[in-house]
């Protein structure tokens, strides 16, 4: 029985988990760094990563951003003197148990985890070596991570993504000694967690995986789900709270094992220095008492007693919970628990007063609503730049409501907690039909949305391997709202000079701008990025994305009959008649049918509407002749003439 129910779990980006490699999530695909890679163009002077590990291409040229300098580290260690092993003792015994933590790209929580190490109790920091790296020392020409990983007793890992770093952190796992756990990461990657007896390769026959777990535990799952496809994966999110609990009641070694496991990552996905510390003492102190068990005969009974009485002592601290979803605000003590009760605070007399107490400067109560989508991960490890993200656009006459997701739940925010006045208005008229989960004593009503995350409305990262999947579902929710959806980040794997020195590069621009334009993302703005190991925000960014907000808002109260819209035409080259003219495509036609809605929906085209002689073609005509050389000599009022 234990066989059958203890099945394999694969995790997925931004804090949820999968049910084995075959069985993804009934359909779910995850983040294989090889799909993400399709996305992005291999600079010429790099090679490709099969020849980089025949040739044992040093990681340092693994990566565009390199420079010329490199140092040779090899990414394939044929041969056992490559890299020299430390702390090795002929009875297998260490005085020192070597962990690398490497956080991808979270490089702003390096210090936290490092702090984390050293908090540990005194039983077992003195007893570790600890090393936090991010994905840029993957990448470096330093020998010091590969080194380091080849002598890890243990291994952590999350968020890795990029396709160089993924294949030479590949090359290296299988030199470590101990327990990999990696949370988050491509799918090659994923296939490397191992505690014990768990482990989640892919089966030897080919098939990836089991078929997922009995009918009667997959019966329990889709408990924590609407039912719906597109939240299943924010379904396993929850059950990951309840999964180690439930297997305390399986026996066997597995079972124990995957629970190492779930509690582990259970730990990291609420995030903070407290859980993260807890984290690592778990994983240590299992690695410990396994290895005492192991190595018995090489001490005398007293020391082996001693030993086991002394990591008995130490109590496992008890998780720390964040709420999953919530909203918050620097004026705010905690968080609210929904969109109506955060409302409820910041148009009272309470956060006025509190305001003007801390000479905090509010937007009036009449201003436009922005929903404002955050990472929890970045809430809860206190970056500081979500606070001034709220506080900049309170200045800037805005009232946020800052809904802060795992990453996976964006479209369950805006479809169950948030409305608009033209979904308010279609749902009176019978025009719109509200989805059944939307709560209509939590939600609110908002001008726009900007989404500081990225990736796909629907899934977020983990739905950014299968681009459009559900670009239908997202763009429903987008239809019913009719609100203008932005997509505004800082940038999480570049320095703010590398961006204004190159531009958006890589996986960062397939991030804010190729995935979220498939569901209707109508505006990117890039609000800042690294500085060091930390995130900031460029002020003039922020004041740029707050004033094509206020655009974009008085242009919804501005009457259609007064806006003012430019329909541009292809016609290159100038001249030779390519006005108007694309391949496979009835430009004349389709420029009518544009004009003719327009009119319909109350928008001033000129005499186009009443001409009986108007027409597509007749504008393209037109627009040929405006643009022939002798016409454009002659200037404007040639031109209207």
């Amino acid at each position: 029985m234990a066989a059958n129910i203890t099945w394999r779990l694969l995790s997925l980006t931004s804090t949820l988990i999968i049910l084995s490699g075959a069985w993804v999530a009934d359909g779910f695909t995850i983040g294989s760094s090889k799909q993400q890679r399709s996305l992005l163009p291999r600079p010429s002077n790099i090679p490709p990563p099969h020849d980089a590990r025949k040739r044992r291409i040093p990681i340092s040229r693994l990566h565009s951003t390199l420079t010329p300098e490199t140092v040779a580290v090899t990414t394939s260690f044929n041969d056992e003197d490559d890299i020299e092993h430390d702390n090795d003792n002929d009875d297998g015994n260490k005085d020192t148990v070597n962990i690398v933590l490497t956080t991808g790209f979270e490089s702003f929580n390096r210090d936290l985890y490092q702090k984390a190490g050293q908090l540990l109790p005194p039983q077992l920091s003195s007893r570790i070596h600890l090393q936090v790296f991010c994905d840029s020392d993957i990448r470096s020409s330093s020998s010091e991570f590969a080194t380091a990983v080849h002598n890890a007793d243990l291994f952590i890992g999350s968020l890795i993504f990029d396709y160089d770093d993924v294949m030479a952190v590949s090359e290296l796992l299988p030199h470590v000694k101990g327990p990999r756990l990696l949370f988050e990461c491509a799918t090659e990657l994923m296939a490397f967690n191992k505690v014990g007896s768990f482990n989640m390769e892919a089966k030897q026959d080919g098939s990836g995986g089991s078929d997922g777990p009995p009918p009667a535990i997959k019966a329990i799952l889709n408990k924590f789900s609407s039912g719906k496809e597109e939240d299943k994966i924010n379904g396993y999110l929850k059950m990951l709270k309840v999964g180690p609990d439930l297997l305390k009641f399986i026996p066997g070694e597995k079972a124990s094992d995957l629970r190492c496991w779930l509690e582990a990552y259970r730990y990291w996905n609420q995030g903070g220095l407290n859980n993260v510390k807890a984290m690592l003492q778990l994983v240590v102190q299992r690695y410990l008492t396994e290895q005492q068990q192991q190595h018995q005969g090489g001490v005398t009974v007293d020391v082996a007693k001693k030993q086991s009485e002394l990591l008995e002592s130490l109590t496992l601290p008890e998780l720390e919970v964040t709420p999953d979803i919530g909203l918050l605000h620097p004026l705010l003590d905690g968080y609210a628990s929904h969109p109506k009760s955060y409302m409820e605070w910041r148009l009272s007399p309470t956060a006025a007063n509190q305001a003007k107490q801390q000479n905090f400067k509010l937007a009036p109560n009449n201003s436009p609503r922005i929903a404002l989508l955050l990472y929890r991960k970045h809430v809860i490890t206190n970056q500081r730049y979500i606070q001034d993200l709220i506080q900049y656009f309170e200045s800037e006459g805005f009232i946020p409501v800052p809904v802060f997701i795992n990453g996976v739940e964006a479209h369950t925010i805006v479809r169950d907690w948030l409305t608009s006045a033209h979904e308010i208005e279609g749902v009176s008229t019978g025009t719109i039909v509200r989805d059944s989960t939307y709560k209509a004593n939590e939600a609110t009503c908002v001008d726009a949305i900007v989404s500081t995350i990225g990736f796909p409305l629907v899934g977020g990262p983990a739905g950014s391997m299968e681009a459009g999947r559900n670009v239908d579902v997202a763009a429903a929710l987008l239809e019913s709202m009719d609100v203008p959806y932005i997509v505004a980040s800082p940038l999480l794997l570049q320095s703010i000079p590398m961006w204004q020195s190159n531009g958006v590069l890589g996986l960062q621009s397939v991030v804010l701008y190729s995935l979220p334009e498939l569901d209707g993302a109508i505006d990117t703005v890039v609000l800042g990025g690294l500085v060091g190991d930390k995130i900031a925000l460029v002020p003039e960014r922020v004041r740029k994305v707050c004033s094509r907000l206020r655009g974009w808002v008085n242009l919804r109260k501005t009457p259609p009959a007064d806006r003012k819209i430019s329909v541009m035409l292809y016609g290159f080259p100038p001249n030779v008649g390519a006005v108007g003219t694309a391949a496979l495509l009835d430009v004349p036609n389709s420029l009518e049918q544009l004009l003719k809605r327009l009119h319909e929906e109350g928008y001033n085209v000129g005499d186009f509407a009443t001409d009986p002689d108007a027409s597509g073609q007749s504008l393209v005509a037109a627009l040929a002749v405006c643009s022939e050389n002798a016409v454009i000599a002659g200037g404007s009022d040639k031109m209207q003439s």
